[in-house]
């Protein structure tokens, strides 16, 4: 009997460790025969973030529990440089590193760990989008992007790919200020004492799901109500802006999340952040920074993108082509109106989402729903599988598979073509799309991020 719980307990602690690892990309060969870089599982990040608004100078110093399921040199994230690293309490160092295919950068710790947990720590400043104002007080905001490269909380403070979901608590405090100070937040916020706050996120959290918006108080107009959800719960809905259209957004949020929920059921996130920017447009785990025009498209993403998650960048289609196609009022194509693209087709390292999502993958979305009218429609489906999958990180081959099963037939053939690449693709459609700006998602300059401060 002792045997037989001895390789139980070994059975479920490997289930356990590989958890976080099952959508990662595969471990590569490091160059010069140095060994395997690996990717690993973060269980936890604490981070303590420092704001001296005396010397205008910003710092973190990062805890992350992580567990490596195959030995080798662990791989994680940080743009900043790293002012020192710790690994099981040893002195480091850790070196920039180019993913297979040229597909992106990462970093790694130049030391092979055996499987198991481990504990790296981490010391790096900040300083973008950190403003400081005639040493009174400091702005700072971790805005991202899917559309550019290494774009997610990666630029401020070390964390993994978007595959893996981790719980994260932050410290933040700002020092040398008289100005009482405020967090905007999709995580729990708990103010400590003045100017000292704690953050804490749910563990579903990925390196795109978190919003976060430190202010001097006064420095926005806020207004706050209430949503009540189909599931009976009473969603905090905090709307803030230096704008004075306060109402206008709150008429509009509520409005879309009716829809939403008529549509895919309960909201998702036990909060509602709306940072209404005027210009420019990302999604959060219930949370934005918005225009009023594309309130509702990012309002969508917090069901698909932030509810339904993509693991890598091949993925990344699929919320945008639902969110567009819902943007254009759900209509229905046919097979002629389809471009053959390489949405899903590219380097399985790659972390960026494919532009075409807005125009062709709308489009496939809509030839999907007009494929399957017979059956309920797409819609239909993709409440199922929100409901199913909902904070599961998926790939493209699951997304398809779960449509193949729903609808009992094959899609291999309309992927292929249309989502992979295998048939080739629309070189001009592509080319054109390059410099293609999305009015929903503009790409905003630093200099304009930095004004959103």
């Amino acid at each position: 009997m002792s045997r037989i719980f001895l390789l139980l307990s070994l059975l479920f602690s490997g289930q356990a460790l590989s958890a976080g690892t099952d959508k990662a990309p595969p471990a590569f060969n490091l160059s010069r025969g140095e060994g395997k870089a690996v990717f690993v599982d973060f269980t936890k990040a604490t981070y303590s973030v420092s704001y001296n608004v005396k010397t205008r100078s910003a710092s973190a110093r990062t805890e992350v529990q992580f567990n490596v399921v195959d030995a080798g040199f662990p791989i994680f994230d940080l743009v900043p440089e790293i002012s020192k690293i710790w690994l099981d309490g040893e002195l480091v160092s850790s070196a920039s590193l180019t993913l297979p295919d040229s597909a992106s950068k990462v970093r790694y710790i130049k030391k092979a760990v055996a499987t198991g947990k481990h504990t790296m720590v981490i010391e790096n400043s900040l300083s973008k989008n950190v403003s400081f104002s005639s040493g009174k007080s400091v702005k700072s905001a971790y805005w991202m992007s899917d559309l550019s490269d290494r774009r997610y909380l990666e630029q401020y403070l070390p964390t993994n790919l978007e595959f893996d979901q981790y719980k994260m608590e932050l410290k933040i405090s700002v020092v040398g200020s008289d100005l009482e100070h405020r967090i905007y937040s999709n995580g729990s916020v708990t103010e400590l004492s003045r100017n000292n706050f704690e953050v804490v996120t749910p563990d579903y959290f990925t390196a795109s799901s978190f919003f976060f918006h430190l202010t001097p108080v006064g420095a926005f107009k806020e207004l706050k109500t209430v949503f009540t959800s189909i599931d009976g719960r009473k969603l905090p809905i905090e709307i803030y802006s230096s704008s004075s259209n306060l109402s206008s957004f709150k008429k509009k949020t509520l409005s879309t999340l009716r829809e939403l929920e008529a549509d895919y059921g309960p909201f998702p996130h036990q909060k509602i952040v709306i940072y209404g920017a005027g210009s420019g447009g990302m999604e959060y785990c219930g949370a934005t920074m918005t225009s009023l025009w594309a309130l509702s498209h990012e309002l969508t993403h917090s069901y698909f993108a932030r509810g339904i998650m993509p693991a890598r960048g091949n993925a990344g289609w699929v919320d945008e082509a639902i969110a567009s196609w819902r943007d254009d009022g759900y209509p229905q194509a046919n097979r002629s109106r389809l471009n053959r693209t390489r949405m899903a087709g590219h380097s399985i390292y790659r972390r960026t989402t494919d532009r075409a999502a807005y125009s062709s993958g709308a489009k496939f979305m809509a030839y999907l729903d007009g494929k399957f009218e017979n059956q309920g429609g797409l819609k239909k489906f993709l409440k199922e599988f929100k409901d199913t999958r909902l904070f599961d990180p998926f790939l493209t081959g699951e997304f398809e598979k779960a449509l193949e099963q729903y609808f009992n037939t094959s899609l291999k053939e309309d992927f292929a073509t249309y989502i992979y690449g295998a048939s080739g693709i629309e070189q001009a459609s592509e080319e054109k799309l390059k410099g293609l700006e999305n009015p929903y998602h503009p790409k905003l300059s630093q200099s304009e991020l930095f004004n959103l401060l």
